[in-house]
């Protein structure tokens, strides 16, 4: 009641009367902590240390609701901003809504959504990943793959004992959001471009499986992204492992070809150990050699209560294969942009994340 409440007195400041009612739910996130990364160029030397926003999970504020529209028809929304919170400005970082903002109805047939949204890519890389693409040691350091894409139409199926599929659409996957590390990628195959994307998965009790097909194409140049990627899950309840492997085709440029593996360990029945291995090998048409970069990660996370809880990791990427090549498709911890000329990158943080 109390978040509705909120709610309500955030959309009345807005001066929005479709807001003003009563099943409108104010969310978000919090989440600051230290962060270590060495042979960082972000800060001018080889190595930076902070108090960072946003290390495990993205610092957000949002607005979700829903409205039963009767014979099984049911509407909803989601208007969510990434929020800055380490600056001096205290406020948005980037447009309003910058991170999800849709709106979808529901019924027996699934569903259907319009808006800034989720490629089905990201869903399945983050369900594998066992630092849920958050931290220093996240898979996206090193797995290329989309994150959230504008203007998309999606159709999520009914779920049939386990088994669905997502179907996505967008001509115009216009933004400012880029690829993590994406080498090749950005302000060429992502911006101003059309993208379809079809994933069938199947989750029912420990198993998950899920494979991701999608295609980018530039508008102005026609250029070609072609991806697919199949992972899963397996929970054993003294351990869950995690596995994925895909394949990023760009036309005339590269083609990488990237895996990973992944463990969370249960600690009591508050806290985790989690590791992962990922590896990427990309064949630069334009190289003489393919350039190859690892990276290895394990931290822990202890829930201090449901909404509360304290993180620590640690990663290690190898950029060695990647000198070979000219130091083409290096990979580095997050945001810091250091030497491409094969040197490791190293990370660490710990910090501290709620949410409301």
């Amino acid at each position: 009641m109390q978040k509705k409440l909120i709610a309500l007195a955030v959309a009345g400041l807005m001066s929005a009367p479709a807001f003003a009612q009563s099943n409108v739910t104010v969310y978000g996130l919090v989440d600051f902590g230290y962060v270590y990364t060495g042979d960082s160029a972000t800060s001018g030397v080889k190595s930076r240390n902070a108090i960072d926003a946003g290390n495990s999970a993205g610092n957000r504020l949002g607005f979700k609701g829903t409205e039963d529209l009767g014979n099984g028809l049911k509407a909803s929304f989601v208007y969510e901003t990434a929020v800055r919170g380490d600056a001096n400005d205290n406020g948005l970082w980037g447009s309003t809504g910058s991170r999800q903002s849709f709106v979808a109805l529901s019924g027996n047939f699934g569903t259907v959504a319009l808006g800034k949204q989720y490629a089905p890519q990201y869903t399945l890389a983050s369900a594998v990943d066992a630092f849920n693409r958050g931290t220093v040691a996240t898979i996206a350091n090193v797995y290329i793959h989309e994150s959230r894409l504008d203007n998309l139409a999606a159709y999520v199926s009914p779920n049939w004992s386990g088994l669905s599929f997502v179907a996505a659409y967008t001509n115009s996957a216009s933004g400012n959001e880029g690829i993590h590390n994406d080498f090749g990628n950005q302000d060429s195959t992502t911006r101003d471009a059309r993208a379809w994307a079809i994933s069938p998965s199947y989750k029912n009790g420990p198993v998950y499986v899920a494979l991701n097909v999608h295609q980018i194409r530039v508008n102005a140049s026609d250029a070609t992204t072609k991806v697919w990627d199949l992972g899963g899950t397996y929970d054993l309840g003294m351990v869950k492992l995690g596995a994925i492997y895909g394949v990023r085709d760009i036309k005339d440029s590269v083609k990488h070809s990237q895996w990973g593996l992944t463990a969370v360990v249960p600690v009591g029945t508050a806290g985790k150990i989690q590791a992962s291995y990922i590896h990427r090998k990309s064949d630069w048409d334009a190289a003489v050699s393919d350039a190859k970069v690892s990276q290895w990660g394990i931290g822990y996370q202890h829930e201090l209560s449901k909404r509360t809880a304290i993180y620590t990791a640690f990663s290690d990427i190898n950029n060695k294969g990647s000198a070979k090549d000219g130091g083409q498709g290096a990979a580095f911890v997050g945001t810091a942009q250091g030497s491409i000329s094969g040197n490791y990158q190293r990370g660490f943080t710990v910090g501290l994340r709620h949410t409301f």
